[in-house]
């Protein structure tokens, strides 16, 4: 990608996380640059060609984190550090999360890829789960689709953690990404066997 198409990204992904996505114009967008709104919209004719490249980042950051991550015998251990690197991510991109419910009204198009992408995401959430009570850290389903369930409570936590975090919490990005995902990993806490409870207790 050009360095000017990068730069345009990363300072509009700047000013949509301080000012929000309807607060921001293409002509703040090039005035903060130093170029011109002609220069800008040859590369992004729109805003929401902005937003959709911003999206095609975030998940590409997501790709590069679950081929490069490395699973250890410690299936809580992995899930903790694997869920702060996620979320490290998510927050560099928070107007996504959020403006989720604008921006996907907004864009029909990038609705249709976020709900495949999410499609995609809940099932490698239950291979993990199917995985982690093969290997004893977690005990079976006790009704059907109780991990499916449990997905579905997995999701709406990671897409509106940013969001709770924005009204309640403290400006202090890195210890609310540490606590959040560790409230995440705590609400596995139930599902857990003696094996993966002794694996909690040393988190």
């Amino acid at each position: 990608m050009k360095e000017i198409k990068i730069n345009i990204l990363n300072t509009s992904r700047i000013l949509f996380n301080t000012h929000g996505v309807s607060n921001v114009s293409i002509r703040q967008i090039a005035k903060e640059l130093g170029i011109s709104h002609s220069h800008l919209i040859y590369h992004f004719p729109t805003k929401q060609d902005i937003i959709v490249s911003l999206h095609q980042q975030l998940l590409d950051h997501a790709k590069n984190l679950n081929s490069n991550f490395k699973s250890t015998s410690n299936f809580i251990k992995d899930l903790l550090v694997s869920t702060e690197v996620g979320f490290g991510i998510l927050y560099e991109y928070k107007f996504l999360m959020l403006e989720l419910n604008y921006i996907l009204k907004e864009n029909e198009s990038l609705k249709n890829d976020f709900l495949l992408v999410e499609s995609v995401r809940s099932k490698m959430y239950l291979d993990v789960i199917n995985l982690a009570v093969q290997e004893g850290f977690l005990r079976p389903a006790e009704y059907p689709e109780e991990y499916v369930d449990f997905v579905k409570y997995i999701r709406i936590f990671s897409d509106f953690w940013i969001s709770s975090a924005d009204i309640y919490e403290a400006n202090d990005h890195e210890k609310n990404i540490k606590m959040y995902a560790f409230l995440l990993v705590k609400s596995f806490f139930p599902y857990m066997t003696q094996k993966g409870k002794e694996a909690f207790s040393q988190l």
